[in-house]
C-alpha cells in the first residue's frame, strides 16, 4: 500500500469510522444484546440491532452507512483518475 492509499484510509476511517470488524465492538455488543434480548425479553417482542447501537449510530441505516462508503470510495478513486 502506498503513503496516497493509506492516507486515503485514514481520511476515510475518520469520516465513516473504523474500516476493521475489530474495531466496530459497538456494533458487536449491539448484536450480541438484541440476541439475549430476544431469547430471554417478553414473548413476540422483536428487536433490531439498531435499537442496542449508542446514539450517535441509531439514526443510520445499515444501507445508508453502506451508500455512504461506497460514495466516498468512488470519490477517492474518481479523484486519482
Amino acid at each position: 500500500m502506498t503513503s496516497r492509499e493509506a492516507m486515503d484510509w485514514q481520511a476515510y476511517e475518520t469520516v465513516y469510522g473504523p474500516v476493521l470488524p475489530h474495531d466496530r465492538i459497538d456494533a458487536g455488543f449491539a448484536q450480541v444484546s438484541m440476541i439475549l434480548a430476544q431469547a430471554f425479553g417478553p414473548p413476540g417482542k422483536r428487536y433490531s440491532i439498531r435499537d442496542f447501537m449508542p446514539p450517535w449510530y441509531q439514526e443510520l441505516t445499515a444501507e445508508d452507512e453502506l451508500l455512504r462508503g461506497m460514495n466516498a470510495l468512488r470519490m477517492m478513486t474518481d479523484a486519482d483518475g
